[in-house]
């Protein structure tokens, strides 16, 4: 048991906690997050810090109900842990498809439309991810739904004023600003879903390096590659999407969409021209 929660088995483990399905008291199967807080916050302030930014985080995001986001039921926080409990979800991330099973063309578009649909929507209700990466993106392939998850490090707009050197996020996806410790936006949230985007179409991330300070200095400084030339089977009919790429890694974020309604503009018709061009 976890407080009322009855765990049937482990899900999943990562460095800053585990992953368990569970049964609530409403009958229903619910996933849990718990998050070790020390394992990434060695000091108590900044342990409490972070418990507070998260359940606040948490309180928000269980008032969103969009069908592209994760359905938040319950956040507690005991002994430098938390628990976030949340629908469970059916279907494999999107890691999983990079790896194993590579999605089509068609597949990809329609994945990255929906997951910035459910972006669009928390960011209109204040809420940034700061960790939107393929494996927080979870595709049923047989229902074709697509739901952004893993909120643990997102913020609500507004409870952080000044800057923060807190290293939060997954540094292959996470844009300029949030690496320097900047203050971030909804535009960090959409650097992050072009990465992915990038390694959904090419099988690699933009910036690769041996090491974390080789890889956040090309992130900063160094141009994406051409999309275009990773997959040059695309360059006959690619030429929006070569555009859209260039726009959305920007480095600085007033170059980038200023939103994902506006990255949205964009994609739906490139993604039709090129789907349907290639069928």
């Amino acid at each position: 048991m976890l407080g009322q929660y009855k765990i049937i088995k482990k899900l999943a483990a990562g460095a800053t906690g585990e992953l368990y399905l569970a049964d609530d008291p409403q009958k229903r199967q619910v996933a849990i997050k718990v998050l070790q807080l020390e394992r990434q916050y060695p000091k108590q302030m900044d342990r409490a810090s972070a418990a507070e930014r998260v359940l606040q985080a948490a309180h928000a995001l269980s008032r969103l109900e969009h069908p592209n986001l994760v359905q938040l039921y319950d956040a507690q926080a005991a002994d430098d842990v938390i628990y976030i409990v949340m629908e469970y979800l059916r279907g494999r991330n999107l890691s999983y498809y990079i790896a194993k099973e590579q999605l089509s063309l068609e597949e990809v578009f329609a994945v990255t439309t929906r997951a910035a649909r459910g972006l669009a929507y928390a960011h209109q209700h204040g809420v940034v991810h700061r960790d939107v990466k393929p494996a927080n993106i979870v595709y049923n392939r047989g229902s074709g739904a697509v739901t952004v998850t893993d909120f643990g490090l997102s913020i609500v707009t507004g409870l952080a004023k000044r800057k923060t050197k807190m290293f939060a996020g997954t540094p292959y996806y996470m844009s300029p600003e949030q690496l320097t410790g900047d203050q971030v936006d909804a535009r960090t949230d959409i650097y992050a879903l072009g990465v992915t985007l990038f390694q959904l179409i090419t099988g690699g991330v933009p910036f690769e390096a041996n090491s974390l300070d080789e890889l956040i200095q090309k992130i900063e400084r160094d141009p994406p590659p051409d999309i275009l030339a990773v997959r040059p089977n695309l360059a006959s009919v690619g030429v929006c999407l070569r555009a859209i790429m260039d726009n959305v890694l920007q480095k600085h974020p007033a170059d980038r969409y200023q939103s994902c309604d506006e990255f949205l503009e964009d994609l739906i018709p490139c993604a039709d021209v090129i789907v349907n061009t290639l069928q």
